[in-house]
């Protein structure tokens, strides 16, 4: 299996857990970012762009086309859509969504807001969003940038800075974002901790303490740092 096929089997604790003690504390996105829809989950390469609300000074950078979202859209990609923070308007909705989907992206995710979530749901393209609006971000709001790394709003009102290519996994708990130049590392030491986990369980099952059970097993002594 590729490193997305097996991050899929993965969840985002796994991941945080490892990452932290990795020495790699800034990797999860602020619990703002929920699922539009229950039950959600991506996992991909992010593909980012970002935007800002429409500026009507001399200097400021021109707007990227309606469809610049389209041109980072590829197979396996998780959109990681920057807006600044933008919340009053939505940039992306169910035909957007549509259009992505069927460039073979994975999801979004979005520190801003989309519309249209009960089509989401229908289609099953799984978005993360800060916000929901019924209004349409066109008249409002513009695309920048594209492949570029993106802020994004962290745990702890840090900025977790997303680059493209990097891996995303967004579940119940959150979203977690895993540098591409360590994802192999990373990935194999959470799948290790899931095993050692399913042992940890197991023992608890046959009736010793979560305590001695983690004594038996230690979690993240096999875990690597990033360097």
């Amino acid at each position: 299996m590729n490193c997305i096929e097996r991050l899929a089997e993965l969840d985002s604790g796994l991941i945080s857990d490892v990452l932290d003690e990795a020495g790699w504390p800034m990797h999860a996105l602020d619990v703002s970012l929920r699922p539009v829809s229950p039950g959600a989950r991506l996992v991909g390469r992010a593909a980012c762009i970002r935007g800002e609300p429409i500026v009507a000074g001399r200097h400021a950078p021109a707007a990227l086309p309606g469809d610049a979202i389209e041109s980072v859209a590829a197979k396996d990609a998780v959109i990681v859509l920057s807006t600044g923070g933008y919340r009053d308007a939505a940039p992306v909705g169910g035909l957007v969504s549509m259009s992505l989907m069927s460039r073979g992206a994975t999801g979004l995710v979005t520190d801003g807001a989309v519309r249209d979530s009960q089509e989401l749901a229908d289609m099953g393209f799984p978005v993360f969003s800060a916000a929901l609006s019924p209004i349409n971000a066109t008249r409002r709001w513009r695309f920048v940038e594209v492949n570029v790394p993106v802020p994004m709003p962290g745990a702890g009102g840090a900025t977790v800075t997303v680059l493209p290519g990097d891996l995303i996994l967004g579940d119940a708990d959150g979203i977690v974002v895993i540098p591409q130049a360590f994802a192999e590392q990373v990935i194999e030491d959470a799948e290790e901790l899931k095993s050692i986990e399913a042992r940890i369980a197991a023992a608890m099952r046959d009736g010793m303490t979560r305590i001695a059970a983690f004594a038996a097993h230690p979690r993240f002594a096999h875990v690597r740092p990033l360097v």
